[in-house]
């Protein structure tokens, strides 16, 4: 479109919004006057001051230094701005009667509210909200900006609110009964509770699907579901309010952007894999690739860059993202995809639901039920309508695999399928044959461990990736104590149940790189790599000993207990090979045993 047009377009978007003002009575002496029984907008009542240095104080803001201006329609939708906004409100109450109201914001992702209201005496009563507060530090905790307000007959008082936010500036507000608020909120809980326990079924069933079936759509949809989940519950205010309360900071800020960007680049991985493009279309396929490529290097540096900027990829993220799917489906109807027509369907429909929001924000349409839950309501339908596509999909793929094998069963002949039968029969016993041989060659049979043989073929491997690189390797030796007098007095069968628990004790805490080996009756290494400095390793045998101390329940259901001396000796691969640091190990095991026991030593 040409610039020209767009400026057509413009003039005849704010033509319009002059008739609707016009029409609405836009107000122009700015004074609410309280209505006794519903809920009044307080969008045609506002004044703006902007603040781009953030300075500016509420004595400054309410002597008049600076002045006010009347917001315009659709003036209180400001954009992504780093600028802080004061609103103003005169209020004025012509009933009889106190009234209980709750000042509440339609848009939840607001970061930091300060409220000051100034009654008719001077008294200035101030109030805290916003996402970036932990509940307990709110007003109201809530999942929106709210504050409670209470009005005398015949009482008038201003509003100042200092708003700041890293997200979109947008200031539309409300002043409720509390009987009604609470009531509007209530609904507006179930519809949320009811959209993500939707979300949250969806996800678990094609998680499970995916266990059971091994198809990657099932587990790139469900991953795009969690990842939206969180993304859309961080949007609303749900997740600051019960999810990650805690979390005020820079990191929850960033949970919006990442998570959606995320669910962007999900959901370019779902397409590829769901419309299967590699056969019939390998150049489509190639580009969703390099998309996907793309879009994990926008959603890591939505990590790295400021949260507004990460706001702004986002965004772009969003509207790319969609016009990439929607073509994609158009090309698999073209190509007659299984599925292809329900996959275009679900992203049109949250594409209506993006716009909605999108144009609401914008201040181009009122908001209401459907405009402020336009992305929910068709990213609820739109994962609906996938997962029908993956279930179609599936379907399909199923038939025509059971199709294939039927044929296949039927061109074979009888003699050739029985020797197939008994070649893969002896293959596969051949090879457990093998695998258990290997098995019981490094493994101690009693604990499943590594056996003596097994640890030093492992650590002489270890050694050398550790010289190669330059990484502090060490050998903790574990002795215990007190596992004679078990044996002696309960049995070997009991012994073999706390080696055992041992065992399980020391792969339990050890990291998943370690290795655990079991060397002789009572004596157990452990060999953990890139340890970074004495002090860790020192914490780490305090780790292992503390954990493996426990008392044991033993077969007679007698609680044995178990001390451990630990030795240990370091090193970085060519100072010293695996057998020395075996023994260095050992010898700093033996010091412990005969100082004190049941304690951890580093040889120096």
């Amino acid at each position: 479109m040409l610039p020209g047009n767009w400026r057509l377009v413009s003039q005849c978007f704010a033509s319009i919004w002059l008739l609707l003002a016009a029409a609405s009575g836009w107000n122009s002496e700015r004074v609410l006057v309280l209505d006794e029984q519903k809920a009044q907008s307080l969008d045609r009542f506002v004044s703006l001051l902007r603040d781009p240095s953030g300075e500016l104080t509420f004595e400054q803001v309410s002597s008049g230094i600076e002045s006010f201006k009347p917001a315009q329609p659709g003036g209180l939708h400001q954009g992504y701005t780093a600028d802080v906004y004061w609103m103003r409100i005169e209020v004025e109450s012509h009933s009889s009667k106190r009234l209980d109201r709750m000042l509440e914001f339609t848009y939840a992702y607001l970061d930091d509210i300060n409220l000051y209201r100034v009654d008719g005496n001077g008294t200035v009563e101030r109030m805290r909200s916003g996402r970036t507060l932990a509940p307990a530090d709110r007003v109201v905790a809530h999942r929106k900006p709210i504050f409670p307000l209470s009005f005398e007959p015949g009482e008038r008082a201003t509003l100042y609110l200092r708003v700041t936010t890293h997200a979109s500036m947008t200031l539309n507000a409300r002043l409720a009964p509390t009987f009604e608020f609470y009531e509007d909120s209530d609904l507006e809980y179930v519809w949320l509770a009811v959209y993500f326990g939707m979300l949250l079924a969806l996800g678990t069933y094609n998680f499970l699907l995916f266990l059971g079936t091994r198809q990657r759509s099932f587990l790139l949809y469900s991953l795009f579901v969690f990842s939206f989940g969180v993304a859309a519950s961080s949007m609303n205010g749900l997740g600051p309010l019960l999810l990650w309360p805690g979390l005020v900071g820079e990191w929850g800020n960033r949970i919006l952007p990442t998570g959606y960007t995320l669910a962007a680049t999900l959901a370019v991985m779902f397409a590829r894999s769901f419309l299967n493009m590699r056969s019939i279309a390998p150049r489509w396929d190639r580009a969703l690739l390099v998309i996907a490529i793309c879009w994990w290097g926008a959603t890591l540096l939505t990590l790295l860059v400021s949260v507004q900027n990460a706001l702004k990829i986002m965004s772009a993220m969003g509207v790319l993202t969609t016009v990439f799917l929607i073509t994609s489906g158009i090309v698999g109807i073209r190509y007659r995809i299984p599925a292809a027509r329900i996959y275009l369907l679900a992203w049109l429909l949250l594409l209506v639901g993006a716009a909605l929001l999108s144009v609401r924000n914008l201040g181009w349409i009122p908001s209401n039920f459907f405009t402020v839950y336009g992305l929910q309501i068709g990213s609820a339908i739109e994962m609906i309508l996938l997962s029908f596509g993956l279930a179609a999909r599936f379907n399909e793929f199923k038939r025509q695999k059971e199709e294939a094998q039927r044929q296949l069963l039927l061109s074979l002949k009888r003699q050739e399928r029985e020797l197939e039968r008994r070649v893969v029969q002896r293959t596969s016993e051949l090879e457990d044959a093998k695998a258990e041989l290997e098995r019981r060659v490094v493994k101690d049979p009693l604990t499943a461990l590594y056996n003596r043989y097994g640890l030093m073929i492992h650590l002489e491997k270890l050694t050398q990736r550790a010289q190669r690189r330059d990484e502090l390797l060490a050998v903790i030796m574990i002795d215990l104590d007190g596992f004679k007098p078990v044996n002696d007095q309960y049995g070997h069968q009991a012994g073999d149940v706390l080696l055992q628990t041992i065992a399980r004790r020391l792969q339990q805490e050890a990291r998943d790189s370690d290795y655990v080996a079991r060397i002789g009756g009572d004596e157990f290494v452990v060999v953990t790599e890139n340890v970074g400095s004495k002090a860790s390793v020192l914490e780490i045998g305090q780790r292992l000993r503390e954990a493996i101390t426990k008392p044991v329940t033993l077969p007679s259901g007698d609680m044995a207990p178990i001390g451990a001396s630990v030795g240990i000796c370091t090193g970085r691969g060519g100072e010293q090979t695996g057998s020395e640091l075996i023994r260095g190990a050992d010898q700093a095991m033996y010091r412990v045993k005969r100082e004190h026991k049941n304690d951890v030593c580093l040889m120096d």
